[in-house]
């Protein structure tokens, strides 16, 4: 919260607003009031400077409070607008009040009305103030739920009431916003061959289970995929409601589709090759090997994939290897090598290279290594 709060007090009255001012300003340090003698003015003054709250008087000449509260609450709906009259009424109240006016107070003797009417100010800048910060917290979460693709939902479980919020909407294009929601209709939008398997999801979170799952929804004939968490909160064991997000994950969902068909071309592309072709993790461990690879080393890829040279090599060579990769990761070149390999068919010679993986930003990610057979090659040299 602010530690100044800039009232403007209007009031045809000179000596009642130092009063006024004066009051206030013991009553809470935090109050700033500024003064005006004419509604027309004060409209001047508001436009010129922001303020935090008004205390307008009802009877003025040229323009009364109730036509300054409709002037202000024009241009600002939400800004504190306190009558402070000493000639009102009942009447005059209900006017104000269905005017949108934020309270009313009458004009008393004594001091112990300006401690009331500070109370009353301050309460009112400070609801302003957390509206203001919640009305921003949401319009950040529904920023961040429309980019990426979420939104959130709640529901009471006893009475089967759902609610969604726009973005839910948005997610299963649906229109019909007005209509009432329970987990029927929901249900109608998930895939058929999938409604079994959320239902059963959702009755095993009633009973406490996690809830967080993937499924496919059907909208206006086309499916998507979504992933839905949720908690619940539980009143002496049993269920009373849920609050949660979904999100659109198609895209996703495609993407990684892509992936693996790009990876099974790949795989077979490299299977072809008569030469073993690995990749290996920063750290040395396999993540990936051609069929020639597997077949020098007799082993199949399970046996391959996330080990180390050291479990498929004699210790001094698997040193050598690791030593070799430790020189591609810290100098991001390619090592070049002819060497002797201890096989399960027999040592042959083989010929690797090793060069560095590396990301859009140069830094390397892991190592990708051809070994080629050339002990006949080097026979032929000898």
């Amino acid at each position: 919260m602010p530690e100044e709060f800039r009232v403007l007090h209007v009031d045809d009255d000179a000596a009642q607003l130092d009063l006024t001012a004066d009051c206030l300003e013991r009553a809470d340090p935090r109050l700033q009031v500024l003064t005006e003698t004419s509604a027309s003015d004060a409209l001047d003054r508001i436009e010129a400077a922001a303020v935090d709250a008004v205390v307008s008087d009802y009877q003025m000449p040229g323009m009364d409070g109730l036509a300054f509260l409709d002037r202000v609450r024009d241009d600002y709906p939400d800004l504190p607008f306190v009558l402070f009259t000493g000639q009102g009424s009942e009447e005059i109240a209900s006017e104000a009040i269905a005017r949108g006016v934020t309270d009313y107070l009458q004009k008393e003797g004594g001091t112990d009305q300006y401690t009331v009417l500070a109370n009353r100010l301050t309460n009112a800048i400070e609801r302003r103030e957390v509206a203001a910060k919640l009305r921003q917290r949401e319009a950040h979460l529904r920023q961040a739920q429309s980019v990426a693709t979420l939104g959130s939902w709640w529901t009471d479980v006893e009475s089967d009431e759902l609610y969604w919020s726009d973005e839910v909407y948005e997610i299963f294009e649906a229109d019909e916003r007005t209509l009432p929601l329970d987990h029927e209709a929901f249900l109608s939008y998930v895939h058929p061959d999938d409604r079994e398997f959320v239902e059963k999801k959702w009755l095993a979170a009633l009973n406490g289970e996690s809830y967080d799952i993937e499924h496919r929804i059907v909208v206006d004939g086309e499916t998507k995929w979504v992933r839905e968490q949720a908690e619940l909160s539980f009143e002496d064991g049993t269920p009373v409601r849920a609050t949660g997000v979904v999100q659109d994950i198609t895209d996703r969902k495609e993407r990684r589709q892509q992936l693996r068909e790009t990876n099974r071309q790949l795989q077979a592309v490299l299977d072809t090759v008569d030469a073993a072709i690995f990749t290996k993790e920063v750290d040395g461990t396999y993540r990936l090997a051609n069929d020639t690879a597997r077949e020098l080393l007799g082993v199949d890829d399970g046996e391959m994939v996330g080990r180390t040279a050291a479990d498929l090599f004699p210790d001094a060579l698997a040193e050598q290897f690791r030593a070799d990769d430790r020189r591609v990761v810290e100098t991001g070149e390619s090592v070049r090598k002819e060497e002797e390999l201890p096989l399960p068919g027999g040592a042959r010679t083989h010929l690797t290279i090793k060069s560095p993986i590396v990301d859009e930003d140069g830094n390397v990610t892991g190592i990708c290594a051809v070994s080629t057979d050339v002990t006949g090659w080097t026979a032929e040299r000898r």
